[in-house]
């Protein structure tokens, strides 16, 4: 896994990150720091920020204002595909699969970036572009069995079934062996069995060595592998702690957890 400077005493800094969209702020002055080698979890009702606030961390959107640092090193104005290469990696809420690409091919796709071989190189069939063909191949299945999909990596992933598909997109974001790994309701549309397997794969991926920010409404998969909770509101940050902290917190309790977080917690 990608490795961080051990100076750096947060893997990831974001102050008083905002953003605007016309008259509207979708993120507004929130603080987060991240701790190397955690899971972070992200929480709030729909419309809080938090989608916004993990594009803002990808670079999908810039900042309005605030300042994001990654290993010690201020990223705020990165673009998207240079913080991929810094060791960013996201997934979505909504799957952006290709379908008719096989389950291996759209994960290799997550290994594109770091490809050295050009145009020529493939035409040509060299050494290097069959060197590279080889590790992108051996990656991509080592990735796909570390999730539980090697066996079916021949399949379309049109084919697949929801929860698959789930986990299919989880292995292309953690192919490259990114430092940051931002999950975006990764158990969206999954049952109780299947959400407790993406909690079980979470944990594996910190195992691995790599961060983790979870933005998930699972409270179960939330409360269960998270290190620390920070709690948006209306793009604000409400609250921050440890879960055992988050689910005692009165304001949080009131204003979204209520009845369903003590059910879910005492079913977990």
């Amino acid at each position: 896994m990608s490795t961080v400077p051990a100076q750096a005493p947060w893997l990831l800094e974001a102050r008083g990150v905002t953003r605007r969209f016309g008259g509207l702020v979708a993120v507004d002055g929130v603080d987060l720091c991240v701790g190397r080698g955690s899971v972070h979890g992200v929480i709030g009702p729909n419309g809080a920020g938090k989608t916004t606030l993990l594009n803002l961390v990808a670079g999908v959107h810039g900042v309005s204002s605030g300042t994001l640092h990654f290993c010690a090193r201020e990223i705020t104005r990165y673009s998207t595909a240079k913080r991929a290469r810094a060791g960013i990696r996201r997934t979505f809420q909504n799957l952006k699969l290709f379908g008719e690409m096989t389950v291996l091919d759209n994960v290799a796709i997550g290994l594109n970036a770091e490809t050295r071989s050009g145009f020529f190189d493939a035409v040509l069939g060299t050494a290097r572009h069959r060197r590279e063909e080889r590790d992108i191949r051996d990656r991509s299945m080592e990735a796909l069995r570390f999730v539980g999909l090697g066996d079916i990596a021949a399949m379309r992933a049109a084919a697949l079934a929801y929860g698959h598909r789930r986990l299919l997109e989880i292995a292309r974001a953690i192919v490259a062996h990114p430092a940051l790994l931002l999950l975006d309701e990764p158990a969206a549309g999954l049952n109780v069995t299947e959400a407790a397997h993406v909690s079980e794969l979470i944990a594996r991926i910190r195992e691995a060595g790599t961060t983790v920010i979870l933005v998930e409404h699972h409270m179960d998969v939330v409360m269960r592998v998270s290190d620390e909770i920070t709690v948006l509101n209306y793009g604000r940050r409400l609250a921050h702690g440890t879960p055992a902290r988050i689910q005692e917190d009165p304001d949080v309790i009131e204003a979204y957890l209520g009845r369903s977080l003590e059910n879910e917690s005492a079913q977990a």
